[in-house]
């Protein structure tokens, strides 16, 4: 049950969508979602969202954890599984381990706009992603 019917829901595949198309914005097009670095950065900007989420009057419909055994997030691998079904990224053979954001500037920035929480949201969650990552490849 919603406590405050101001709040606007948040997806996982709104969420990641928008932390691609912000990361398209500074330069990125190429990620290694190879190991647990990558879920625990994804990890780290949920929680710079969860921190902003009731200012910016979002409701996140999902959580991420990464488990502690296997060092991945079924959760992430759903929204990068997600993300390719909407064209958004693909994964390059023949490891599947790099996240090609198919997104130009001028998409990323229309689905910024669209997104709930609007621009300023993504943008902080991806550097908070940038500053928890080093194998960002191109």
């Amino acid at each position: 049950m919603r406590v405050d019917a101001t709040m606007d829901d948040l997806t996982v595949d709104d969420f990641f969508a928008g932390l691609l198309a912000a990361l398209v914005e500074k330069g990125i097009g190429v990620l290694s979602t190879r190991g647990e670095p990558f879920y625990r950065a994804v990890e780290a900007s949920y929680r710079e969202l969860e921190a902003v989420a009731h200012t910016r009057r979002l409701d996140p419909r999902f959580v991420i954890l990464v488990d502690p055994i296997h060092g991945d997030s079924p959760v992430v691998r759903e929204a990068v599984y997600g993300a390719t079904l909407r064209h958004l990224a693909s994964l390059d053979a023949p490891e599947f381990s790099d996240l090609r954001i198919k997104l130009d500037h001028a998409q990323a920035q229309t689905l910024l706009r669209h997104l709930p929480g609007g621009p300023g949201v993504y943008e902080e969650i991806a550097e908070i992603f940038l500053s928890s990552y080093p194998f960002v490849t191109a």
